[in-house]
């Protein structure tokens, strides 16, 4: 498998997976379930959170998430689709690269990995890793995902 190109991203693909009701991947109410899942977590274990980056962030759903369970933490969203970037002004980078001048206590990475091939997935977990000192949410995609094609193989 090669990694996803940068034109992948685009306008069209964000309007079938994102925004078309019918075709959307996500919904506001799983968003929900699973913040108050991770954000319930970390406070349980006692993880403080004041810097959050979203790595692949999309079109922004941990946004709202991190402002209702952390109202005094600061959001960070850095995503890879130039479309995103304009639309949304997020900062554009890659997970397999991107810097930071100081690390966040919470880092999430969610729908970003299936699109890496294994040696770059590496790489990315070893920079997510770097850029974090509190905790990181990572979504994995398990064989069984892909072998059963409930995975969409973009």
């Amino acid at each position: 498998m090669k990694s996803a190109d940068k034109n992948l991203f685009d306008e069209a693909y964000y309007k079938r997976f994102y925004f078309d009701k019918k075709t959307s991947v996500v919904d506001r109410d799983h968003m929900d379930r699973l913040g108050a899942f991770v954000c319930s977590y970390l406070q349980y274990i006692r993880v403080p959170v004041l810097r959050v980056l979203d790595m692949g962030c999309g079109i922004g759903l941990w946004r709202d998430v991190v402002a209702t369970h952390y109202p005094q933490a600061s959001y960070h969203g850095v995503e890879y689709s130039e479309y995103l970037c304009g639309r949304f002004g997020w900062e554009r980078g890659s997970v397999l690269d991107y810097r930071a001048p100081a690390p966040f206590d919470l880092v999430i990475c969610q729908g970003v990995l299936p699109y890496l091939t294994p040696a770059d997935a590496k790489v990315a977990m070893h920079n997510l890793a770097r850029l974090c000192r509190g905790a990181l949410y990572v979504e994995a995609v398990a064989r069984e995902d892909w072998e059963r094609d409930i995975v969409t193989r973009r």
